[in-house]
């Protein structure tokens, strides 16, 4: 295996950026650990590539949907499996393994800690909408504010689509709505600040601000930014782990593997270096308890499902006999089983549904099945499910 070449595209946009570039050299350092090499591809050799020739896994790295959707199809037209490294596989199918950050876990936790500082009126500034690790957070950020109570829309998240400066300006022009404001990379963090600043918005003073990555420029810039790591040489190493056991095993056999790698807050000065304890202080909120099994019917239609579920073919030829009225020896008779065989299931189905009687799981399935009562009268013996 070690004179086997590990396949790994990139585009060179993504590659520029620390984190694709850690994700790259995660890749290459578990790979020497294994006396192996990489094979990188740009999007610039797509087109002269032979994808057949490759080895049956291949590592993709990069923030362009457009290049993974390309390289992807490519990919599977090859029949070969396809490892993300710094992106969610979810949106790309059930076939495509990922080894991540939690960009849904990060920004949960982001939006918990600027609610533990106190901040409740949140904007989220300069995500792209045709970024798909901006997609994500701003869907998880929407999620994680509900859990508080709170209310996030779309007239609160500033998006652009061909320069950022755009969602800065909308979001100037309300600016007095908010305390804070999640912003998806460092870089863009730094670009709003500045932005502030040129319009007399004090960071922290006025706004918090807080991002992802943990750039170093990030960490220099001043004020300093409130930033989730992003551990992407861990993320690299486990994308070749990901690609290793892939092509170690039967990989026709094997489903998808979803590998997510932790990440955590950098409190900065940006949120005047708040740090919230783990364990301690305000503690984030749950949701209310789930209503759903206590309402009556809804718990009924459970019971039966858990039955229903449970049945084999026989099972359910002896219900549709109960509900057809048959009578115990002609169901036994008809699907050719003995009547102490006939008991002990019949104590199973009316134990599964919660019911003591052959009268009672009549009414619980009329009751709540209605109109919708799959067991028809006239019954297909020998117990048919059809």
């Amino acid at each position: 295996m070690k004179d086997l070449l590990i396949p790994v595209f990139f585009d060179q946009k993504s590659a520029a950026s620390t984190q694709y570039a850690n994700a790259i050299q995660g890749i290459r350092t578990a790979a020497a650990k294994q006396g192996m090499h990489l094979s990188l591809y740009s999007e610039e050799s797509l087109t002269s590539i032979d994808f057949s020739s490759l080895a049956s896994v291949a590592i993709l790295t990069s923030a362009s949907m457009p290049f993974l959707q390309d390289v992807i199809s490519r990919l599977r037209a090859a029949e070969r499996h396809i490892v993300l490294a710094g992106t969610d596989s979810e949106p790309f199918g059930p076939d495509v393994s990922c080894a991540t950050p939690s960009r849904r876990a990060e920004t949960q936790q982001l939006v918990n800690y600027l609610y533990q500082c106190g901040k409740e009126r949140l904007a989220l500034v300069g995500f792209g909408s045709n970024s798909i690790n901006d997609n994500f957070r701003y869907h998880a950020a929407m999620s994680a504010v509900a859990a508080w109570g709170k209310l996030l829309t779309e007239d609160d998240a500033f998006l652009w689509q061909y320069e950022p400066q755009s969602s800065f300006d909308a979001f100037l022009r309300v600016a007095d709505r908010y305390d804070a404001v999640i912003c998806p990379n460092d870089v863009i963090s730094i670009c709003f600040i500045n932005q502030c600043k040129a319009n007399g918005l004090a960071v922290p003073g006025d706004l918090f601000v807080a991002s992802f990555g943990n750039m170093s420029i990030g960490q220099f810039y001043r004020p300093s930014i409130t930033s989730m790591t992003m551990d992407m040489l861990g993320v690299g190493e486990q994308a070749f782990n990901a690609w290793r056991f892939l092509t170690l095993n039967d990989v026709s056999r094997l489903k998808a593997l979803k590998i997510t790698v932790p990440s955590r807050i950098l409190a900065r000065e940006s949120t005047a270096g708040i740090r919230i304890e783990a364990g301690k202080g305000i503690k984030s909120p749950s949701l209310p308890a789930d209503r759903f099994y206590h309402n009556p019917t809804i718990a009924a239609l459970v019971g039966i499902e858990n039955c229903i579920s449970q049945r084999d073919e026989i099972d359910m030829g002896i219900i549709k006999g109960l509900m057809g009225h048959h009578g115990y020896e002609q169901i036994a008779e008809e699907l050719f089983i003995s009547g102490s065989t006939l008991r002990y299931r019949l104590g199973k189905i009316f134990t599964d549904a919660g019911v003591k009687s052959r009268q009672e799981f009549k009414n619980l399935i009329a009751e709540h099945l209605g109109g919708g009562n799959p067991f028809a009268d006239k019954v297909d013996f020998p117990g048919s499910l059809n």
